[in-house]
């Protein structure tokens, strides 16, 4: 290769590729025109835009008082909506801090012949079935019966009329059930 001192180090050039590049080197570029310069901006300026504008891209100027406009009108319906028992808990328009006050939730009687606490009327108390398994057969002097396990959940359901507010309580339990088996 040439031992030009001009010319900055370049790697090695293949032998067949020496006078291509040679040739390359001898071509000056000539100055942009003005209007290509012009188009290539407006190209950019229309990219950009579209870019901007783009409905996959979040606009947060739209969005942000939207969510703000929305968190308004749902403080408003809940102010009207619930009214002073929102502000002021426990009172007696309170019906669930009436409920705690007077019986727990962990006391509530199987019984709903009775009204419950405050303004509550019952409405239903079910039993289900959840599970059931046999412990085995023992023999007792009436004959053999099988010792049976069985799992309930109970649903207590209680109305306040004047309020419109429900309560159900769900309950597990478990009892033991001997049940007397046919002999021949």
């Amino acid at each position: 290769m040439s031992e030009n001192t001009n010319e900055p180090d370049l790697p090695e050039i293949p032998e067949s590729d020496v006078e291509l590049e040679a040739l390359l080197r001898k071509l000056n570029p000539a100055p942009m025109e003005c209007s290509t310069r012009d188009q290539l901006h407006r190209e950019y300026r229309i990219t950009a835009m579209n870019a901007a504008y783009s409905p996959a891209r979040m606009h947060w100027r739209r969005v942000i008082p939207l969510a703000a406009a929305c968190c308004l009108a749902t403080f408003a319906y809940v102010s009207l909506r619930y009214g002073t028992d929102l502000w002021q808990p426990g009172t007696e328009s309170d019906p669930v801090a009436t409920l705690r006050e007077v019986t727990p939730v962990e006391e509530v009687p199987p019984s709903l012949s009775a009204p419950s606490a405050g303004d509550f009327v019952p409405v239903s108390a079910q039993g289900y079935i959840v599970n059931s398994a046999s412990k085995g057969v023992i023999e007792t002097d009436d004959g053999p019966r099988e010792r049976m396990a069985v799992e309930y959940r109970d649903a207590y359901h209680w109305h306040d009329p004047k309020t419109g507010t429900n309560i159900r309580i769900f309950k597990p339990r478990s009892e033991e059930v001997i049940v007397p088996l046919q002999t021949d």
